[in-house]
């Protein structure tokens, strides 16, 4: 499956399809075929239309059967099908780039998809569906990461000038309390210049992405 590629939402949902546990209801006693079939009726259908929610929706109906209780094996085949729900409702909280790639874009987004992923993680399904979200995890902390995000020219100059020049008026007056003071100054010039000119991972990507700043 390709990441942060053209179409990554449709061919994560191909991918996904593609590990909808396929069990032989006739194995299972009549409740816990009933329950597999609900399952496997609302997370096919969400992942075949694709619309915002429905994995959110399938996900609540797939809990809903787990909790109804039944053979161990048919819980392990509904287990499967709940990370598989959470892994699209993933794509359908990012943001999808013009390219089409999947991008989180802002903090609620990366809350939410680490929520979804340790879900997924604390299910122990399929191996690949574990891999899955390792992976995000690991794009999420990513994205949480700083960056230092280049100022224009005359912002840089004024707060270069700024610190260069107020701790030598204190010296040219003679008045020590102004050189003191101009040094602190300038550090905090300093220290607010770094801070306004740096940004968490996703922002710069949702600045890169949409064409923002």
């Amino acid at each position: 499956m390709a990441v942060n590629g053209p179409n990554e939402w449709s061919e994560l949902r191909e991918w996904l399809t593609a590990r909808i546990t396929r069990v032989d209801l006739t194995d299972f006693d009549d409740p816990d075929r009933v329950r597999l079939a609900r399952a496997l009726t609302a997370l096919t259908a969400a992942l075949g239309e694709g619309h915002d929610d429905e994995s959110h929706v399938a996900a609540a109906v797939v809990r809903g059967e787990l909790g109804r209780g039944g053979a161990p094996r048919a819980d392990d085949v509904l287990r499967t099908h709940l990370a598989i729900a959470l892994a699209a409702r993933t794509a359908e909280v990012r943001s999808v780039t013009p390219e089409g790639a999947l991008i989180v874009t802002d903090a609620r987004q990366v809350a939410e998809c680490r929520a979804l992923a340790e879900e997924i993680l604390a299910l122990s399904p399929h191996p690949e569906l574990i891999a899955f979200a390792t992976d995000l995890r690991r794009r999420l902390d990513a994205a949480q990461g700083w960056r230092w995000v280049e100022p224009d020219v005359w912002t840089a100059a004024v707060v270069g000038l700024a610190v260069l020049v107020l701790p030598f008026v204190g010296g040219a007056i003679g008045n020590a309390v102004v050189t003191v003071a101009g040094v602190a100054v300038g550090g905090a010039l300093v220290f607010g210049f770094v801070v306004a000119h740096r940004k968490r991972q996703w922002a710069v990507d949702a600045d890169a992405a949409f064409g923002r700043g």
